[in-house]
Parts: C-alpha cells; sequence; structure tokens
C-alpha cells in the first residue's frame, strides 16, 4: 500500500520551482526547509517600498522559544514547540498536532538593513521587518523641458 504525502509532493514542487525561476528568499545550497526539523512553521513574504515583512504562524509557541539571527546575510527562525506533559489520564486515539525543534533559513536581499530589523510575536504570529538600506529605495527623478 502505498501512503500519499500531500506535504512532501508540495514542497517538493516548491523546490522545483526555485530551482527553474530562482527566489529572492531562496533556501541556503538547496537544502529544503523540513530536514533535520520536527515540523515547520509556515511564513508569508512580502515586499513593500520600504522594506520586506516576514510573518511566520508559530501556534502554541511560547515567546521566549523563539530566536532570531542575522548571520552572513542569512536571516534565521529558530525554536521549540514544547509537548504538553500533563495528559490527565486521557487515553489518546490520535495525536497530529506537531512539537519539537524548528527553523527557517532565509538569504536576505541585497540592500537591506539588518541591524534594524524589527521583530513582533503577538498571538502566536511572528512578525519581522526588514527595512531596505537607503540605496535600494526607489527615487523619483524629474523631468525638466527646454523652453
Amino acid at each position: 500500500m502505498t501512503h500519499l504525502r500531500p506535504m512532501r509532493n508540495l514542497f517538493n514542487f516548491h523546490n522545483q520551482v526555485e530551482k527553474v525561476f530562482g527566489d529572492i528568499f531562496a533556501a541556503h545550497d538547496g537544502e529544503t526547509d523540513m530536514e533535520g526539523t520536527s515540523w515547520m512553521p509556515t511564513v508569508d513574504i512580502s515586499e513593500m517600498e520600504n522594506g520586506f515583512e516576514i510573518r511566520a504562524e508559530l501556534p502554541g509557541v511560547s515567546e521566549k522559544d523563539v530566536n532570531v539571527s542575522v548571520t552572513d546575510n542569512r536571516l534565521t527562525i529558530k525554536g521549540e514547540k514544547h509537548q504538553e506533559a500533563e495528559t490527565d489520564g486521557k487515553n489518546y486515539h490520535r495525536v497530529e498536532r506537531r512539537y519539537g525543534t524548528f527553523q527557517r533559513s532565509f538569504t536576505l536581499p541585497r540592500h537591506v538593513e539588518t541591524d534594524s530589523i524589527k521583530a513582533q510575536f503577538t498571538d502566536g504570529v511572528l512578525v519581522l521587518e526588514i527595512p531596505k538600506a537607503e540605496v535600494a529605495k526607489p527615487t523619483e527623478i524629474s523631468i525638466t523641458t527646454n523652453s
């Protein structure tokens, strides 16, 4: 009997698309974000005129169990989701929630101010604001006419 693994297939497809088209926040050296982790938080990455925003869903994770760092222009979010220790005499028939350590890493685009990254954690959502350096921001050039 063959077991379907839709999430693994989805991540494999995503990795293939990244290889073809590239990704501004691509995983390092072709490694997948799932390797060596118990679970992986989902993220949304968006770009605005003045910077980027990463939103990571971390349900059931305490703020004190999350660490964000930048090394060599590589942003890493890591931490741990602890399993409930007390079972109160419960006999579980199914446990689908994931626990354990996690880590997501992203190569930051050039021209961002890594020293000015802001992190906020509210209701299980980590929001990282990554400002663009002045050199990366678009500038308006006015056009004059010769009359």
